[in-house]
Parts: structure tokens; sequence; C-alpha cells
């Protein structure tokens, strides 16, 4: 008996802990805040303009849709793709048409907030609501 229990305590813990280490990056979200070089770029044009107008939404089916959202003078930009997580969620990798493959790495994927990092330029996004 006192072997099942403990077998039944140490399943329950083992799930907890692969259950917290899931990420999840379903969702839409978009930039607030952008670092080139370790400098804040995020009120400076051009990555202002450009920032303003991006969003990017997951699905749970390994699905992406990058949007930049222009005034309406100019065209709407959507760039679909296929993502997924590599090396234990340490990275994003991104492949579309348009850029072929792309890796970011993951910092911070926390509920609503995550930071990824990518060729000296931190992006740091929060879920749309």
């Amino acid at each position: 008996m006192k072997r099942t229990i403990i077998l039944v305590i140490f399943l329950a813990a083992f799930a907890s802990c692969s259950k917290r280490n899931e990420k999840n990056i379903a969702g839409n979200w978009v930039v607030y805040k952008l670092l080139k070089d370790g400098i804040d770029w995020t009120n400076t044009s051009p990555f202002r303009d450009s920032i303003i107008n991006y969003s990017i939404t997951f699905d749970e089916n390994g699905d992406f849709r990058e949007y930049n959202l222009f005034p309406p003078d100019t065209d709407t930009v959507i760039i679909p793709g296929k993502w997924s997580f590599e090396d234990s969620y340490q990275k994003l990798v991104l492949e579309d048409t348009i850029y072929a493959k792309r890796t970011y790495f993951v910092f911070n994927l926390e509920g609503n907030h995550v930071e990824l990092r990518r060729g000296g330029l931190n992006r740091y996004l929060r879920k749309k609501n």
C-alpha cells in the first residue's frame, strides 16, 4: 500500500512539472517594446511606424499569420506560415515563403508576455485582447 501511495504522489508531481514546462504561444500578439543592440528604439522612426502596425497570430495547429496593417492609402501585408518550438521551447522557428526560416530565442514566455531575440533585436510582445 505504501508503495502505491508513493508511486501515485511521484506520478502526480511529475505530471504537474511537465505541465508547467509547456509553453503556450497561441493567440494574437503585438510588439510593445523593441531594443536594437540594447538601445530602446520603440518610439523612434522607422521602428515606431513598423511596430504600431504589426501583429502576429499563432494558432494551436502550428500555423501563424503576420500582419502589417498600414493606413488606407497603402497595402496591407499578410504573411502566412508554420511555427514550431525547438530545443525544449528555447527557440521559436517561423517558416514562410517570404523569409524562409527565421529562428528566435524565446525568453520569458509567461502567460501574455514573451521576449523574442534575433540578430541584435529584442522584441517584447504581449497578447492582444
